[in-house]
């Protein structure tokens, strides 16, 4: 909008101060308008689909033979709808329609090539007269501020794929206000007389705004709306040049300064010390996407101008530089990731390392299980509290060796021994036995009770021996959970003998998830026997 206002001043201060015979314009007109955005575009329709009535009352002050100024007060309505023949079959389903009445104020410039009154020359003077041409092609642009009032219709009454309900309650929510229209377009004016005209113009006006329908994050939220309008017009001028004399303008002037050489006289210039676009009032735009690099947050690359000259690849409507997944399209409280989140965490899957288990967001979206201050994501055993130094692993017989690697974990041992004492009496004649489970939470098949039998009877047959607990999974899961879920098994195995009369000072227990496979996990059968508990005996 600024610089579209220093561009109109530049125009005025150019042209001069000489004015036509009759300065001043009052007039109406009528037609149609229409609009392009997230439910209609100009390309892919038909404007029969959505035009509707407009009406507008103007001022018009000429400044000079070639250029006026226009105040204009614009009344329309708007309404689109998917279903229409011309729409493709995907925005027929998404079934969206609206419709809303419009204001906008706006002033314009109005550039006349030929001239609106006929000239003389007269040495080297261009004299004006007090005859209108009969035609007088002109260009218009200028600034306004249009205000919509929407009334959306959102075919959400069941689920449709096209629509997110999260986007669609922030569009819900959206109180309209005015905002910025940068109006442009051509017209032709022609004479009835030398006080009446009647004018025909066609005007398009991108807004900074994309809310006209009503539609914004739940539609396409990247591009903005525009309006549209083609209307016929009549005018009538009055008062009188207080000059008192006729107007002239000069066939030479003087050359202006430019220092950075790049056409723009310093005067006008925003960046008289750096050559630039005349587009830009003399600034440069490196990346050329129509954003001046003093205002450009990414000056090499080519990005849009709501998002000061960023890109987003995604067009989730935020900058591929603020974007988490710039490839993904998301929503802002994700940080532009998609709004999945599985486990309910606050934390969005594509950023969670657990995105099963509920989690704290320090720990991008990992547990604590434990309590031992380290997420199970880094604990080798998340369900059981241990030191940082052993990776979140208890030492029972603290011998320096983890007991998830501690063969020997309540007998003190060497490394060189995998945790046991120089001399350990085997067990001999005591297989180890295998618990086996079902594919989901903890369950054990119920034959696994004779399993747990046989172990509570060799036990109880022999108080010298002790029983190491390990606890397996197939590996369908994912870890940090596969360890928890091993950990639980184990656990429960051991709660069972415990509930049978074993001492719970014999008896040891930990999780390995899916790293020790008995079998490969290629077959059902094989991930079957995986879902395991093996409990191995030993004598201390």
């Amino acid at each position: 909008m600024r610089n579209t206002l220093l561009c109109l001043g530049l125009a005025i201060t150019i042209i001069g101060h000489a004015q036509t015979a009759h300065p001043w314009e009052l007039g109406l007109s009528a037609g149609a308008a229409a609009y392009h955005g997230d439910l209609y575009s100009f390309q892919g329709s038909a404007p029969a689909y959505n035009a509707q009535p407009s009406f507008a009352l103007y001022g018009r002050k000429n400044l000079h033979n070639t250029f006026a100024i226009r105040a204009n007060l614009l009344f329309a309505k708007l309404t689109a709808q998917d279903v229409h023949p011309r729409a493709p079959a995907w925005q027929q389903t998404r079934g969206l329609s609206f419709s809303a009445p419009l204001l906008e104020g706006s002033v314009l410039g109005e550039w006349y090539p030929w001239g609106l009154y006929k000239t003389k020359n007269r040495r080297k003077k261009a004299v004006l007269s007090e005859k209108r041409r009969a035609l007088a092609p002109f260009i218009a642009f200028g600034v306004g501020v249009v205000y919509a009032k929407p009334t959306t219709q959102w075919n959400d009454a069941s689920p449709n794929e096209f629509l997110d309900p999260l986007l669609v309650q922030i569009d819900k929510n959206h109180a309209p206000k005015p905002d910025v229209s940068i109006p442009l377009g051509i017209g032709i004016r022609g004479k009835l007389s030398q006080r009446w005209t009647l004018g025909l113009q066609a005007i398009v006006a991108p807004t900074l705004s994309d809310y006209l329908d009503g539609v914004s994050v739940a539609g396409n939220p990247a591009k903005n709306d525009w309006l549209g309008t083609v209307q016929a017009s009549i005018s009538v001028s009055f008062g009188k040049n207080k000059s008192g004399r006729k107007n002239t303008v000069a066939a030479e002037r003087a050359p202006l300064e430019d220092r950075d050489g790049d056409g723009i006289p310093d005067e006008y210039d925003a960046c008289p010390d750096t050559a630039g676009l005349r587009s830009l009032l003399g600034c440069p735009d490196q990346d050329r996407d129509g954003v001046k690099d003093s205002e450009d947050d990414c000056p090499y690359v080519v990005g849009l101008y709501a998002l000061r000259g960023c890109p987003d690849t995604d067009g989730d409507g935020i900058a591929d530089k603020d974007d988490h997944c710039p490839d993904l399209k998301g929503v802002a409280a994700f940080q532009g990731c998609p709004a999945v989140d599985r486990d309910e965490d606050g934390v969005a899957d594509a950023e969670d390392l657990c995105p099963d288990m509920k989690g704290e967001s320090r720990w991008k979206g990992c547990p604590d299980t434990d309590g031992d201050g380290l997420p199970d994501n880094k604990d080798g055993c998340p369900g059981i509290a241990g030191p940082a130094n052993l990776r979140g692993c208890p030492d029972s017989d603290g011998d320096g060796i983890s007991d998830k690697e501690d063969e020997c974990p309540t007998l003190p041992g060497s490394v060189e021994k995998n945790g046991c004492p120089d001399a350990l009496p085997a067990a001999a004649g005591v297989p180890f036995k295998a618990v086996y489970f079902g594919s989901t939470l903890q369950e054990w098949y119920k034959t696994s009770l004779a399993t747990l039998q046989e172990v509570q009877e060799i036990l109880e047959s022999d108080a010298a021996l002790f029983a190491r607990i390990e606890g397996h999974t197939d590996n369908t899961g994912r870890e940090p959970a596969n360890d928890l879920l091993a950990e639980k098994r184990a656990k429960k195995c051991l709660d069972h003998l415990v509930s049978r009369g074993i001492d719970p000072k014999r008896l040891h227990y930990l999780g390995y998830g899916s790293q020790k496979p008995a079998f490969p996990n290629d077959t059902r059968e094989n991930r079957q026997l995986n879902r395991r508990v093996e409990i191995y005996f030993y004598r201390k």
